[in-house]
Parts: structure tokens; C-alpha cells; sequence
């Protein structure tokens, strides 16, 4: 089974060749030398305390580090907005912002004036304890912050000793980067056609590295185990990035049958192109939504080029958390309305109420639930919504003055009772009596429904679909609660298992529920981006997918050479799978799906 979360330690080998197995970001197949980028040693980093007359010195040398890297970050910012797209300076947007953070550059100063740190060990200091509050939270886009908070202080440091920045410059033949874990900062800086593709030992699908390759158009791996302590500089890969595997030290012939791989692949890549405008559909002619997953930053461009037929997911609370403070209703409304436009007009914008609390926590929140100790069985989503009312009000009557501007919907997160799910939609009809009497407009038959990403939820499916307007399953956390597994807890992440009968039984029981009642059924979480188990879910009979952008022309390619029926004798034979492994089932689906779409291989 294609674990997306789990981290090999080592190759496997073939022949005399070595092969590693990762995580896709961006598909495509190049082949060429090594080269290695070894990450800095803190340890060269003295310990030894400064004198007292030299704190006034230390201090000078960290105000002109912070404005050296304000300076670095602002260029390339610039830089992004000519050469790529003004979304991708938004990584470094927020690095700015987190530079410019006054307790970031007041926590190293104290420590130079009361602890007579160096300026460099100050800064790693107070790095370190930042990355290590953010490691501890499982959401992707709070951990990315570690990626980030470790790119500003390797710069500091490097302002700080005189140390340049990367330089590839010097090479005059192509290479494959191969490093533990490299920074937007440093993709940003290789020069153009030199690096041909990146794979790194750390790091996600979702994280900003992954982001701006794409952008980039450079095929690249990630979660590669200890690949970089294996390779030298100089030895010869195959990447494939269609599939997450490095092969090291091939034969010819290999290399000849990569060769015939990679042409294929990219004349298939090519063919995704056009799959970008088209409705989503089974090769039966069935209609199927293919949506997207976005937040506030999301643009409207960046839907429409990959053709989303809507969001079935807009992550309110990330606007939250990028302003560290709770918005205020007209600030939310905004950013609600961002779809409205007509570029976009008539497609669903799904808007999941604040999804805070657990490892979503900012300064603006409670100080009490810092001090959860199991966050994630504790006061988070609609739990803290409905212990904060005049908050969720603030919310529910933003998301209603915003739809106006289109079809927008709300669904309420980690529903596990019928009171919680009749108490948020008594939330919703309050807002609308209130708006009614200012004379607010607003759409009065706006649709509300629940995510289904609790067990109970899908237990008691019927009973909420007799009330509610959609259902939308979150599969990320339905696997993480159904299984008792943190995904992104390396030790257990093995377990993390979305084919697991168990998992796999409540969204069949979930799907029947909703279209019993007459209601429409989605997916949202990062099983609607597989592939296999995208064909899998539509034999369920979900309604809409949603996903990352980028990958709506792969999934839309795949649907369309499956019809329904397919689908569904795939899923007859899962259900009567009894007894098999998650892998096992996993295993099965990927080969009934290819033998329907033999380019699955390449894809």
C-alpha cells in the first residue's frame, strides 16, 4: 500500500542497484548526477558565554543580521512576483512576518543581555524553541512553520559568520539535489536549468518546498529515509517522480528502460493538459464534481487554470491563523467573497467553520487549551465554537453576508451528536433573524451540512442525515480516529491505513446514509487525491471529490476512462475482502484500476 506517511530507513536492492521509495511532489522522470547539499552543524556553534562589555556588540550584530535577511527576503519576494506568480512570494510573505515578529527579535536580544549568548546562539536558541512548539502540532500548515522558522535562523546565523548562501552556479551539467530537508530560500536559488530535480530526506507534499516546486515545473521526491547519507556527490540517479522512487547505481539496462518510462510519462503528462477545462466525468458519461481544497490565499486564477468546479473545502480557520488574532466579521466576510466573482459564478464554495483548537492554536485563543493535555480529544472545532458563542456568531454572520456574492454553503467540523450539529445550526438561524432586522443581505436558503471525520458521526449517519443538507467525509482524521494513529507520528505512521476494512466500512455506511435521505455526499480529505482510491470512492458512491488543485487534472484523467460500473465491482469485491490486510486491499484496487488504466503506471 502506498503509506503516504511512512518513511523508509534504507534502500532495497536490486541487482546492484539501490532503490528508495518516498513521496511524489512533482511528478516527471529525470535521470543524472548527484549533488549533495549538507545541512549546517549547529554544534560549530560556541557555547562559550560573551563578556559583559560585549553585549552592546552582540547586540549591534544581531539588529544588522535581522536587517540583512529582511533585505534577502524582501528581494526575493520581488523576484517571485516577476518570474513565477505573485501567490508563490506568499511563502515568503510569511517568513517576513515571522522575522518582523517583535517577540522573535526581543527573545534573542534577552537572551544576549541575561544569558551572554553569542548572537548566533541566541538566535538558534530561540529558533529551536519555536520549531520545537511547532513540531508538536499535526496540522500541515502549522508544521510547515517549522520548515520556515529554520530557513530564518540558518540565514541570521549566516549573516551573522559571513557565510554565502548555496552556490550552484559553478556546475555546467544538470544534477539531481539530494539534501536531508532544503528551504524555500534555497529552491529559489539555484540557478535555472542546472537542477533538474530535488529529492530530500524531510519533508511533505504540502509544504512550501513541495509548493514552489511546482511551481518551478522540477520533478521532486521527499521522505527519502537517509538517502543523502548514502549517495556521494557525483553518483548517478533516476528519479521518477511519478511514482516517489529514487533508483541509485542502475545498470544499463535499467537506465534504458527509464529512458522508455520517461518518454511515455511525459507524453502522458501532456495529455493532462487537456483535462484541465473538462467537466468531471466516468467514461459512462456520469457526472462527478471535481473540486477543490483552498483557503483565503487561494486565487481565483489558480482554480480556474486547473478548472475546480468549486471548493468543497475553504479552510476558514487559516485565515485566523495567518493574523494571529480572531478577524473581525467584516475582514471574514471579505475573504469569504473572494469567489464570487464572475469568473467563478455558479460553482459551490463549501466554507468549513472554524476548525480550531487541537494542534490550531494563535495567541487570539483561549489560553486554557495550551494546556490540553490530549488537545485532540479535547475542546477544539465545534466543541470551541459552541463554548465561545459570541465568537461562532461573529462567524456564522460573515459566512451568511458573504453569500450573496455566490454558492456558498457551511459545514460544521468534528460533529460527533445530534445536539452539537442542532445547537450549530441554531447558531446559523439567530445570525439570519439578526441580519433580517439590520436589513443585511444574505442567502436565505444557504445550505448547512457536517463533516462525517469522527466514528460516532458515521454511526449515526442516518439520523443526521434526516436534518442535515450534504454530508462532506474528511477522511484524514475519520482514519486517524477510526485507527487510534497520529499520521504524522513517525513511530505509529505505518498504521495510518485508509483502506483499513474498518475505515472503509464507515464511509460505505456514511455514502448509503446520505442518499437515502436524498442528500449529496463528498469526499475532502487525501484519499480523494489517490488515484486508486478515488476510483474507489466514486464505486461507494460519493458525489464530489475535493483535493488539491494540482492534482484535479490527474484524478479527472483517471475518472474518465472508468465508468460506474467499474467503480462498483471493485467495491463488491473489497466488501467481501473479509479477513484481508489494509495492504492487501490497497494492492487489489491498485491492480483493478490499472488494468482499466494502463497509464496509471506513468502517471
Amino acid at each position: 500500500m502506498n503509506n503516504k506517511s511512512e518513511k523508509p530507513t534504507h534502500g532495497r536492492v536490486i541487482g546492484g542497484m539501490q532503490m528508495f521509495t518516498g513521496l511524489s511532489v512533482l511528478r516527471g522522470f529525470v535521470s543524472g548526477p548527484v549533488y549533495r547539499i549538507i545541512a549546517s552543524d549547529k554544534s560549530a556553534i560556541s557555547d562559550t558565554p560573551i563578556k559583559c562589555c560585549e553585549i552592546a556588540m552582540e547586540q549591534a550584530r544581531l539588529n544588522q543580521a535581522f536587517a540583512v535577511v529582511h533585505d534577502q527576503i524582501t528581494g526575493l519576494i520581488d523576484s517571485l512576483k516577476t518570474q513565477i506568480h505573485e501567490s508563490a512570494a506568499l511563502v515568503f510573505e510569511g517568513h517576513l512576518m515571522m522575522l518582523d515578529d517583535p517577540a522573535f527579535r526581543s527573545s534573542c536580544a534577552e537572551l544576549i543581555e541575561k544569558e551572554c549568548y553569542t548572537a548566533e546562539r541566541a538566535v538558534l536558541a530561540v529558533a529551536d524553541k519555536y520549531a520545537l512548539i511547532f513540531s508538536r502540532m499535526r496540522d500541515d500548515y502549522l508544521k510547515e512553520r517549522v520548515s520556515d522558522i529554520n530557513d530564518i535562523a540558518k540565514r541570521l546565523i549566516h549573516s551573522l559568520q559571513g557565510v554565502a548562501d548555496i552556490q550552484l552556479g559553478n556546475l555546467h551539467v544538470p544534477v539531481i539535489v539530494v539534501a536531508d530537508e532544503l528551504s524555500p530560500a534555497e529552491i529559489i536559488g539555484f540557478p535555472k536549468g542546472i537542477v533538474i530535480g530535488i529529492a530530500t530526506d524531510r519533508g511533505s507534499t504540502t509544504s512550501h518546498v513541495a509548493l514552489l516546486c511546482r511551481a518551478l515545473g522540477i520533478p521532486a521526491v521527499t521522505g527519502m529515509g537517509n538517502l543523502s547519507h548514502v549517495v556521494r556527490d557525483g553518483d548517478f540517479l533516476l528519479l521518477d517522480g511519478a511514482r516517489g522512487k529514487i533508483f541509485l547505481h542502475p545498470d544499463q539496462h535499467q537506465q534504458e528502460t527509464f529512458v522508455k518510462m520517461a518518454a511515455q510519462s511525459k507524453s502522458l503528462e501532456e495529455t493532462l493538459l487537456q483535462y484541465r477545462q473538462k467537466p468531471g466525468r466516468l467514461a459512462d458519461g456520469r457526472a462527478l464534481q471535481i473540486q477543490a481544497n483552498a483557503d483565503h490565499s487561494t486565487t481565483v486564477d489558480e482554480l480556474t487554470t486547473v478548472g475546480a468546479e468549486g471548493v468543497g473545502l475553504f479552510r476558514s480557520e487559516y485565515l485566523w491563523l495567518s493574523m494571529d488574532r480572531e478577524p473581525s466579521e467584516d475582514e471574514q466576510a471579505a475573504a469569504y467573497a473572494i469567489f464570487g466573482g464572475s469568473s467563478f459564478v455558479g460553482r459551490t464554495i463549501t466554507i468549513r467553520a472554524f476548525d480550531l483548537g487541537g494542534d490550531k492554536l494563535s495567541p487570539g485563543m483561549s489560553p486554557s487549551l495550551l494546556k490540553e493535555t490530549n488537545p485532540f480529544l479535547g475542546n477544539r472545532s465545534i466543541r470551541y465554537l459552541l463554548q465561545n458563542p459570541e465568537m461562532f456568531r461573529i462567524h456564522m454572520r460573515a459566512i451568511l453576508r458573504a453569500s450573496v456574492n455566490g454558492d456558498l454553503r457551511v459545514m460544521f467540523p468534528m460533529i460527533a451528536t445530534m445536539e452539537e450539529w442542532r445547537e450549530a445550526r441554531q447558531m446559523v438561524e439567530t445570525c439570519k433573524a439578526e441580519l433580517k432586522v439590520e436589513g443585511v443581505p444574505f442567502n436565505e436558503k444557504i445550505l448547512c451540512g457536517t463533516m462525517i471525520e469522527i466514528p460516532a458521526a458515521a454511526l449515526i449517519a442516518e439520523e443526521l442525515a434526516a436534518e442535515v443538507d450534504f454530508f462532506s467525509i474528511g477522511t484524514n482524521d475519520l482514519v486517524q480516529y477510526t485507527l487510534a494513529v497520529d499520521r504524522l507520528n513517525e513511530s505509529v505512521a505505518r498504521l495510518y491505513q485508509p483502506t483499513h476494512p474498518g475505515v472503509l466500512k464507515l464511509i460505505d455506511m456514511t455514502v448509503h446514509a446520505g442518499h437515502e435521505k436524498g442528500i449529496h455526499v463528498a469526499v475532502c480529505g487525501e484519499m480523494a487525491s489517490d488515484p486508486v482510491l478515488a476510483v474507489l470512492l466514486v464505486g461507494y458512491g460519493v458525489d464530489e471529490l475535493s483535493m488539491s488543485p494540482s492534482q484535479i487534472p490527474l484524478i479527472r484523467r483517471i475518472l474518465s476512462q472508468v465508468t460506474m460500473s467499474d467503480a462498483a465491482a471493485i467495491v463488491q469485491q473489497v466488501r467481501q475482502m473479509q479477513g484481508q490486510t489494509a495492504d492487501q486491499v490497497y494492492q487489489f484496487c491498485w491492480n483493478a484500476v490499472l488494468k482499466k488504466v494502463p497509464d496509471l503506471m506513468f502517471l
